[in-house]
């Protein structure tokens, strides 16, 4: 025999379920799409204000156009600046170039071990070590672009896998 106290709880449960039931049955019913077509068309063009333009033409003006003659003309100290310019970059041995990366570190020995594998890989070229303390580089390549670089960097990079394209100026020969 049942208690009355659970044959309270299971008819307040059940309660339950019914008003959760009607509450989910009523709210799927509320989103089905509605079934009216109607559309609404009105036509305004009455109560718009009508406004009238009137167009005239006028006759073109004549703008009298005045030779203008400089004050201060600059052509003189210009040209001089740029001979100038152009003297110096005749007298100079670099250019701004890119170069190949292979190896940086503080050891010598890596260093020289690194030069002799690129040695290896690309026989053709002059790989170089430099010193700046406490650091050793070893860089290959003197190259106009980044793109001319890009093939050369492709092969190396299978054995220096840290090896990077850096901007530096390249000797003009």
């Amino acid at each position: 025999m049942r208690s009355s106290r659970g044959l309270k709880y299971e008819m307040n449960l059940l309660r339950h379920y019914w008003f959760f039931g009607f509450i989910v049955i009523a709210g799927c019913s509320l989103l089905s799409p509605s079934s009216s077509t109607t559309s609404y068309n009105e036509d305004l063009s009455s109560q718009r204000p009508r406004m009238e333009i009137d167009i005239v033409e006028d006759d073109p003006i004549e703008e009298k156009i005045e030779d203008v003659t400089p004050s201060h003309d600059q052509t003189a100290d210009i040209d001089s600046k740029l001979g100038e310019i152009t003297s110096y970059n005749s007298t100079s041995r670099t250019a701004p170039g890119f170069t190949i990366q292979v190896y940086s570190g503080t050891s010598r020995e890596q260093a020289s071990q690194a030069k002799t594998q690129v040695y290896k890989i690309l026989p053709e070229s002059r790989p170089q070590t430099k010193y700046e303390q406490p650091i050793y580089t070893v860089r290959v390549g003197a190259f106009g672009d980044r793109l001319e670089a890009q093939n050369v960097y492709a092969e190396l990079l299978k054995e220096f896998p840290d090896a990077i394209v850096i901007p530096s100026k390249i000797r003009l020969r």
